[in-house]
């Protein structure tokens, strides 16, 4: 295995991997600086570590301990590391951006974890951030206190940062128990407005 190392940024990969690293490593730094800038986190230093794998099946038995269904494509473990598979060899349902957009998210969700708690699941900034969502905006409007997708979560946190700005957002992160007071809203508020937004 090899190491590549810039900045609080390290992956580690096998030499056939070699012709992916430098635009992987490029965009995990664009999402390790525009989280830490946007939620004013200059004290953040933690070096996120990103194992690459070769395959799907490789990674699934790694973490899993068996096959998976092929979206599963980047997992964290237990000493915070980000296993991610190689976008050299996406699998089935992903393509090569795909890979660097979820591993974009998946460093911004590291730095977030470590730095908030109790977040909302419905508030996903990452997932907006770095635009994973390529999906069409359905007539469902997910229910704010039930969440069953990141792609719930993708258009709650979209609605809410072109309603009210990512001021707002990052105000919530600060402080998530008082999102309703943050928005003036109710919950039942912000579903309407929500409805509204999407119609």
């Amino acid at each position: 295995m090899k190491t590549f190392e810039d900045g609080n940024i390290e992956i580690e990969y096998s030499e056939e991997n070699e012709p992916c690293i430098l635009e992987l490593m490029n965009q995990v730094l664009i999402a390790y600086d525009t989280v830490t800038s946007l939620f004013n986190l200059e004290d953040y230093d933690k070096k996120i570590k990103i194992i690459l794998y070769n395959n799907i099946e490789e990674l699934h038995q790694d973490v899993f301990g068996e096959r998976r269904e092929d979206w599963g494509v980047a997992c964290g473990d237990e000493n915070g590391h980000l296993k991610l598979l190689t976008p050299l060899n996406p699998g089935k349902v992903h393509k090569y951006n795909d890979i660097l957009k979820i591993a974009q998210k998946c460093v911004g969700d590291i730095i977030i974890e470590d730095s908030f708690k109790d977040i909302p699941d419905w508030l996903d900034i990452t997932a907006y951030l770095f635009e994973l969502m390529n999906s069409k905006i359905t007539r469902h409007v997910p229910d704010i206190q039930n969440i069953q997708s990141f792609s719930d979560a993708y258009f709650v946190t979209r609605f809410l940062t072109k309603t009210f700005g990512l001021e707002k957002i990052v105000e919530i992160y600060e402080n998530p128990k008082a999102y309703n007071k943050i928005l003036g809203l109710t919950d039942e508020e912000i579903e309407n407005q929500m409805i509204e937004f999407y119609k």
